[in-house]
C-alpha cells in the first residue's frame, strides 16, 4: 500500500476539508467538498492535481463544492448509491470498493446523521 499524504484545512465557519494524496501516482482525493473555492487553494497551494471526489453523504456542506471541481478538474465524484449528491459518477454501498492511485478504501455504511451516509475505510 502506498504511504498517502493528507492535507487538512479550514472551510465554512466550522468544517474542514481533507486532501488525500498518494505521491506515487499523482493522484489526489478530497474527502467531501465544503467549499470549492478552499479546495482549489489547497490544491495549489499543494501542487496537488483533483482525480476524485469521496462524498460522505448529500449534505450541501459535504458536496457544496462537487459541480464546481469537477468543472474545472474533470475529477470523479463518488458517493452514496441513491442519494442526491451533485455530479454523482459511481454510486456505492457497503461493501464496494473505491480505488484512486494505489489505494482501495472499503466502503462501510454508517446511517445515522443522514440515511445514506458512508465511510471510507
Amino acid at each position: 500500500m502506498a504511504d498517502l499524504q493528507l492535507h487538512q484545512f479550514p472551510c465554512l465557519s466550522d468544517n474542514y476539508g481533507i486532501l488525500v494524496h498518494d505521491p506515487e501516482t499523482g493522484d489526489t482525493a478530497s474527502i467531501d467538498t465544503p467549499e470549492a473555492e478552499k479546495i482549489e487553494a489547497a490544491l495549489q497551494e499543494t501542487g496537488w492535481n483533483l482525480t476524485h471526489i469521496l462524498n460522505t453523504h448529500h449534505h450541501p456542506d459535504h458536496t457544496g463544492g462537487n459541480l464546481a471541481l469537477k468543472e474545472k478538474t474533470g475529477c470523479s465524484v463518488v458517493g452514496p448509491k441513491g442519494s442526491r449528491i451533485p455530479g454523482i459518477d459511481i454510486e456505492v454501498s457497503e461493501g464496494s470498493t473505491v480505488s484512486f492511485g494505489n489505494v482501495t478504501a472499503k466502503v462501510i455504511e454508517t446511517p445515522g446523521h443522514t440515511l445514506d451516509h458512508i465511510v471510507y475505510w
